[in-house]
């Protein structure tokens, strides 16, 4: 039997890595990208991304995967803006010039960071206060485009809200230090200042925010899932879930987690978020170098539902962090022992 050929976008990053090989198990892929080394060569930020669509529409494409865009929390919104908005704009006219009849979007927990709701539903997106960053925004506004997209050959459009990609469940490979990896970071700044302190050490946090936080494998196994799903069962319009684990981290626990995997000892640890925040975020970055956007986020996660996700993945798709903390420490370790 002849597998579905589809096309792909974001295939060289490090959640594409390990989306492709999954994503060759099930279909034909064609990788879009701007490298030279792919199958199709293409810009999305150029107009109709550079592509001859009378070639390509002979692939009979079934779906389009588009995991390109822009991570940074300290980008301009210019930069957010063409990668993370006008790209998504080319990628869904490439899509329909194609005849492509679903469209699987990866977005990210970001787009709803500063909802107003006690459960964050996959659907919501606020746009009456001020996002954090431009990153946050621009996702957010993706989101929006691709829900109000006036689709003339698209049927299904899926988007996928991604936890925090964290390194792997095997060996924690990472390939940059951001999100979580702060946290040690900053405590490996201020070790001798903690180990002085006689009392309970205050750090900033909530008791009751839990960190979204997603090994990259898993990751790449819920998109391939949901790929597979989209072709099977066919879902008209426009459906977003959220890929993030049933209950999260919760940020005392991962404060102590990363003072015991670098030996600090500490008399225990106390969350504060009584003070301005603003001045918490300050004074965070001041003492210990931990990043104002990164703190921001992990002060203010709201808590994501995603009943529906685990109707399509299954209750147990993503571990909880205590069975892979081993390999996430062990994956930093090698990260900073080697840069």
């Amino acid at each position: 039997m002849t597998k579905p050929r589809i096309l792909v976008t974001g295939g060289t990053g490090f959640l594409g890595k390990r989306v492709i090989p999954l994503l060759r198990e099930k279909f034909e892929v064609d990788v879009l990208s701007r490298s030279g080394k792919t199958e199709v060569q293409g810009d999305l930020t150029h107009w109709n991304a550079g592509l001859d669509f009378n070639s390509l529409r002979d692939k009979n494409y079934q779906m389009f995967i588009h995991m390109a865009g822009l991570y940074d929390l300290t980008a301009s919104y210019v930069d957010c803006f063409q990668h993370n908005i006008a790209s998504m704009g080319t990628a869904l006219k490439v899509a329909d010039a194609l005849g492509i009849p679903f469209f699987l979007n990866t977005s990210t927990v970001a787009a709803g960071v500063n909802s107003s709701l006690t459960s964050v539903k996959p659907n919501d997106r606020n746009f009456s206060k001020p996002f954090p960053d431009p990153y946050s925004e621009s996702k957010a506004l993706g989101e929006q485009l691709l829900n109000n997209w006036a689709a003339k050959s698209i049927q299904g459009r899926i988007n996928l809200r991604l936890g925090v990609l964290v390194g792997d469940t095997k060996q924690g490979t990472i390939e940059r230090v951001d999100g979580p990896y702060h946290a040690p970071e900053a405590f490996k700044k201020i070790r001798r200042l903690i180990e002085s302190i006689p009392t309970a050490l205050i750090l900033p946090g909530k008791e009751d925010t839990r960190l979204p936080i997603v090994p990259v494998d898993k990751a790449a196994e819920a998109i391939v899932k949901f790929a597979e799903w989209s072709l099977i069962t066919k879902p008209q319009g426009y459906h977003s879930y959220h890929i993030t684990p049933t209950y999260g981290l919760g940020v005392k626990d991962f404060y102590i987690s990363a003072l015991k995997y670098q030996a600090i000892p500490h008399n225990g640890i106390v969350l504060v978020d009584q003070i301005h925040e603003a001045l918490i975020l300050k004074a965070s970055n001041l003492v210990a170098k931990f990043p104002e956007e990164e703190l921001y986020y992990l002060m203010n996660f709201p808590v994501y539902e995603t009943n529906d996700t685990r109707k399509v993945l299954g209750e147990n798709w993503c571990p909880e962090f205590k069975e892979y903390e081993s390999t996430f420490w062990s994956g930093y370790e090698a990260f900073v022992s080697h840069r």
